[in-house]
């Protein structure tokens, strides 16, 4: 084990892990408030208009992901002089996608809202109050993305957990003003969630600008850096724009089909998914530095060995939690909400599903994002996500099933999306052993899905036998059982000799670092 590696990545993973846990907490809090401030077909609008405008940002994410890729990359060559030019070079291009992305949501997006959308009766202002800030908050987001990935590439986790806090405490403060300010509360989150937007990405600016050289910007470009990105994102562009297509459009089409009553139960349904998304998603992140790193440096054995953990771990702490959760959706979402809007319980338990495909995914993509040969596997992920939405369309209007079908046609082909890549990895990055790889996913889903069917046994049982303890209790238990489970069976079966032997040292020396 690269003991320098370790010991950062494990900060980094508890730094993320502690932001996520502060994100979640006031997140699900939140979020019960301000569905009963706000009411369902508000919290629905809220939801619905937010995807309209993602719908017109997949330029931002194909530039998104190359940023990253090259700062870190270049950080893993030293190359300073290099490294200064691509961010100021990256900026100017976020700046000017700003712009056009903002165009096209004023005039697109805006004649799609006031036509197309079913929103209920006298509430056309405050939709196209809460649109204008919605675009606003976009903006910032953009030209935000080069300093997020100055922060990512130079593994400097922590710094989230610090300013996590600050927005912490203004989001809280936003529910009280909800609740004691007497006007449109559609309109007042709106305004409230934009100040906290721009007051979140002026304390990473300063930061930056601070402790990283890098980024002191100057409108000046590198033509040759700006050619390189643009080749880069323009092969990924096909590929995030119809991620985007298919990310934003389930909520369209769940309006197009059964209103804001379907969006209510789909923003609960994801910010739930997100929350436990987020609480095990800093595993990965505080690895994907170093896997970018270590591939540019050509250590290929370390990079292997980064990709092995990496998916290990992100899949174990993923199940530790979302297995609880799939189990005992209906409990967890009752003791959340109170009252649990229509398809809530359902789309909560494929969403589950869906993100770990999606996990596998991002990890196929990282991979790729390294090798910058990202072509083929852009072109194919992106038309499987761009079907996603179209299939599910045309399956609610011409075969009328159940609206869960959405979420099913999406569970079906991320599946296919995860083989397609590995079938590209195997192709294209011939350094990696994929055989080894696959085996691991695989050892881990017949771990998760023997858990998950324990897991199903346990609380059924419990609810026989413990029959006076409340709902909350038994799903606490079962949720205890589960991780204690996942732990012992990982531990057993997935972790080699010496990360067994590195963890049983830690563990009697009592210390991490």
């Amino acid at each position: 084990m690269t003991q320098v590696d370790n010991k950062r990545v494990a900060k980094n993973a508890i730094a993320l892990t502690f932001r996520m846990v502060l994100v979640t907490i006031v997140g699900l809090f939140t979020s019960r408030i301000v569905l009963q401030a706000l009411g369902v077909d508000d919290y629905g609008i809220y939801g619905v208009i937010g995807g309209v405008v993602g719908m017109v940002s997949f330029l931002n994410t194909s530039m998104a992901g190359a940023t990253s890729r090259f700062i870190t990359f270049e950080l893993g060559r030293g190359n300073e002089d290099k490294l200064q030019k691509i961010f100021s070079t990256s900026l100017i291009i976020h700046i000017i996608i700003a712009v056009v992305v903002a165009l096209l949501a004023e005039t697109i997006g805006l004649w799609f809202v006031n036509n197309k959308m079913n929103f209920p009766p006298g509430r056309m202002v405050a939709v196209n109050v809460l649109y204008q800030f919605t675009i606003v908050s976009m903006m910032v987001n953009f030209t935000q993305v080069p300093y997020s990935a100055a922060i990512i590439a130079h593994e400097k986790m922590s710094i989230y957990a610090y300013f996590e806090i600050i927005n912490v405490t203004l989001k809280l403060l936003i529910v009280y003003l909800l609740l004691i300010v007497a006007i449109d509360r559609l309109i007042l989150y709106a305004a409230l969630m934009l100040a906290v937007s721009v007051i979140s990405a002026l304390i990473y600016r300063f930061y930056c600008i601070r402790h990283f050289k890098e980024s002191h910007f100057s409108w000046s470009w590198d033509k040759s850096i700006m050619r390189e990105m643009l080749a880069f994102s323009g092969y990924d562009l096909y590929g995030n724009m119809c991620a985007v297509m298919k990310s934003q459009g389930q909520p369209i089409i769940l309006n197009l089909f059964y209103g804001v009553i379907a969006n209510a139960a789909s923003s609960v349904a994801s910010t739930m998914t997100n929350a436990i998304s987020g609480l095990t998603g800093g595993v990965f992140q505080a690895f994907r530095p170093q896997i970018i790193k270590t591939y540019a440096s050509g250590q290929i054995d370390l990079f292997e060995t980064m990709l092995r953990r990496s998916t290990l771990f992100s899949l174990i702490s993923y199940s530790g939690i979302g297995i609880p959760f799939y189990v005992c959706a209906e409990e967890i979402l009752y003791l959340w909400l109170g009252e649990v809007p229509l398809y809530a319980v359902d789309f909560v338990r494929l969403i589950i599903i869906a993100s770990i495909f999606s996990m596998l995914i991002n990890i196929n993509n990282t991979i790729m994002h390294a090798t910058g040969n990202i072509k083929r596997i852009s072109f194919v992920n992106g038309t499987f996500y761009l079907l996603c939405p179209i299939v599910s369309y045309f399956v609610l209007k011409y075969l009328m099933l159940n609206v869960l079908v959405v979420y099913v046609v999406n569970v079906v082909f991320l599946c296919l999306i995860c083989g397609f890549g590995w079938t590209f990895i195997s192709k294209q990055v011939p350094e990696i052993c994929l055989r080894k790889y696959i085996l691991i996913v695989i050892k881990c889903f017949m771990i998760i899905s023997f858990v998950g069917l324990i897991s199903i046994m346990n609380k059924s049982m419990l609810a026989n036998i413990c029959v006076n303890f409340s709902s909350v209790i038994q799903a606490l238990l079962v949720g205890l059982l589960s991780l204690i489970m996942i732990i012992i069976l990982s531990i057993s079966l997935l972790f080699n000799k010496e990360e067994r032997s590195f963890l049983l040292s830690k563990i009697k020396n009592r210390k991490w670092s």
